[in-house]
């Protein structure tokens, strides 16, 4: 039985559109329905199945306090029986402040503090807790910060063909598409998916956390190495950019925040969605439309700020 509530809608925005100047569309993954992981639910499908096929008992990642992506491997590990160990960047922060609070309710679940704030600091702590639980004759299937690889990918690899068979039946058929550029591994599933065809829309990915020359090539390599499991042997040329975002004017992005709020009555949060969508206003009068904003999630951060992973 799959874990996420799909297909999410494809919804047209005709108040945003009419501030914009351009038509603008809505793909709500923010209701994927997998504990509040948005995006993220369409990775942990597919790493869910890959821990199986390894004959693993227990899966490990990591990230921050707040993350969609901990949230979503957390819930999808509960719904399919299996233990579950986290990493998190940082110390364990004051009750009612992070997604911490949900995590402990779940059974069969240990949770990591790095000490560090550093999100990279997760990354040497993956490895120590692999090899304990491997000591102890675990058979742990382990997954680095934010599910970005090309496992995860293939979530939005299969998206594509979502997107475009509701586009078909909306008779529209879009010109480019808007998303934050967090760990990546959404972006290079876009990338990949339509690299399996001609004519997509062009892609662009607001960084949010790396610098753009990284996000570049982790899109580049994480979207060849899907086509490769997919045994894709033709890949089509794909119109992507990468714009940065690293150091935003929190002017603007609480702006957009508002914008999306009063126009269309939904709630982006400040670390990637409202970030992508200020992206999308600073260049509304240089796009043409239909442009497709992907609503990817961030709840937690809703009520407490930005410190995701």
């Amino acid at each position: 039985m799959a874990l996420a509530n799909l297909p999410t809608p494809l919804t047209f925005a005709p108040r945003l559109s009419e501030e914009l100047g351009s038509s603008i569309w809505l793909k709500r993954d923010d209701l994927t329905g997998v504990g509040l992981g948005g995006n993220k639910a369409r990775a942990v499908e597919f790493h869910m199945g890959a821990c199986r096929e390894a004959g693993a008992d227990v899966f490990v990642t990591g990230g921050g306090p707040r993350s969609n992506w901990v949230l979503a491997a957390a819930a999808a590990a509960a719904a399919r029986g299996i233990d579950c160990e986290l990493v998190l960047f940082g110390d364990r922060p004051p009750a009612g402040t992070s997604g911490v609070d949900l995590l402990d309710r779940v059974d069969n679940l240990r949770i990591h503090f790095t000490g560090s704030p550093v999100r990279a600091s997760v990354d040497p702590l993956l490895d120590r807790v692999e090899a304990c639980l491997r000591e102890e004759g675990r058979r742990p299937y382990v997954v680095g910060r934010g599910g970005a690889g090309p496992v995860g990918a293939l979530g939005y690899v299969a998206a594509v063909d979502e997107i475009d068979d509701q586009a078909q039946g909306a008779g529209v058929r879009f010109e480019a598409m808007w998303l934050a550029a967090g760990s990546c591994g959404t972006m290079a599933g876009l990338v990949a998916g339509y690299r399996r065809r001609t004519g997509g829309p062009r892609v662009v990915g607001a960084a949010v956390h790396r610098p753009v020359e990284e996000c570049q090539r982790r899109i580049e390599d994480i979207s060849e190495a899907s086509l490769d499991i997919l045994e894709v042997a033709h890949r089509y040329p794909v119109r992507w950019q990468v714009t940065d975002h690293l150091d935003p004017d929190p002017l603007e992005v609480d702006a957009a925040a508002r914008l999306m709020a009063s126009t269309e009555g939904v709630f982006l949060d400040p670390e990637y969605g409202s970030c992508a969508l200020a992206d999308l206003i600073r260049q509304a009068g240089e796009v043409r439309g239909p442009v497709l904003f992907l609503v990817t999630g961030g709840t937690l951060n809703l009520f407490h700020g930005s410190s995701a992973a």
